[in-house]
């Protein structure tokens, strides 16, 4: 069974890496791609991301141990995700994130956090990533409190109004508990997304807390969304358009027991000369499927 898994693994990422960059039909839905115009409609005053830099902290972790990563010196994160391994091709719920979010310091964003949990007996690594950038006009981050979260709810934050949700991210709460989705929404129309959604998942009760990045509208942002299938692990990866840079992305694992492998910064390995987001889910089915999104913007 474990070598059938692979197999179905590398089909699955190579129909991913497909559907991001062509935008081809790769599974049971339809991309939804567009650039993002202002939520006020004033794309002339629409915020510039300058400075984009993706940077990452990977090693040896025990269940729940957060590791963390720092943005560079007068950078802020506007992004962020994380990818758990331990050297074998995931089935069910072998290993799953718990937490991905903003790490925070004196009240200030300084870089990103996350950790893991794992069912298996292997050792356990997890990598870390930060999107970061100067701050831009509005910046700031939200977050909710410590919210009850029954089984398949989905816990949303909005940012004041006025604001997009450039990232976000968040934590599962409770004994045996997990990350199932994080992503930006709404992504329809040609709105630039103003929540951040959060799922999680568990055997006991579970509760989340939800961090949105904030800031003003931002200027050239794109936002695609695809959907894929296969038999579990699902995922693949979306490449941002020609010219432009990775600025954020999601997941959101759908399946009645989905967790969240990893959802991350594409590897240049991945992609090339392009940017883009990788993500991966899992389930007790045997197959399920999988939204991806990336969010991309021209560098400056």
């Amino acid at each position: 069974m474990r070598m059938l898994t692979k197999k179905i693994r590398f089909v699955a990422v190579a129909l991913g890496v497909v559907a991001g960059a062509l935008m081809a039909s790769a599974g049971p839905g339809a991309p939804v791609s567009q650039a993002a115009t202002p939520a006020d409609g004033a794309a002339a005053a629409a915020s510039r991301i300058y400075g984009v830099e993706i940077v990452k902290e990977g090693g040896g972790v025990g269940d729940l141990q957060t590791q963390s990563v720092r943005c560079p010196q007068r950078k802020v994160p506007i992004g962020g995700g994380a990818e758990a391994d331990f050297g074998h091709t995931p089935w069910g719920h072998d290993i799953q994130l718990v937490s991905s979010a903003p790490l925070m310091e004196s009240g200030q964003p300084v870089g990103w956090r996350a950790s893991a949990v794992k069912f298996v007996s292997p050792g356990m690594t997890l990598t870390t990533y930060a999107v970061c950038a100067y701050p831009l006009s509005g910046y700031r981050i939200v977050r909710n409190p410590v919210t009850p979260s029954p089984y398949g709810k989905l816990t949303t934050l909005s940012c004041p109004a006025g604001k997009v949700a450039l990232g976000g991210g968040g934590e599962a709460i409770g004994a045996d508990s997990w990350l199932s989705k994080s992503y930006p929404t709404p992504v329809s129309g040609t709105s630039q997304p103003t929540q951040w959604a959060l799922g999680t998942a568990g055997w006991d009760t579970t509760t989340a807390v939800v961090h949105a990045v904030c800031t003003d509208p931002v200027h050239a942002l794109t936002v695609t969304r695809f959907n894929a299938a296969s038999e579990s692990p699902y995922g693949g990866l979306l490449t941002c358009p020609a010219g432009t840079v990775v600025a954020g992305g999601g997941a959101s694992a759908n399946g009645p027991a989905a967790s969240l492998i990893s959802s991350r910064p594409a590897k240049a390995s991945e992609t090339g000369s392009r940017d883009g987001w990788w993500a991966q889910g899992s389930d007790n089915l045997q197959s399920s499927h999988i939204d991806l999104y990336v969010m991309c913007t021209e560098p400056v």
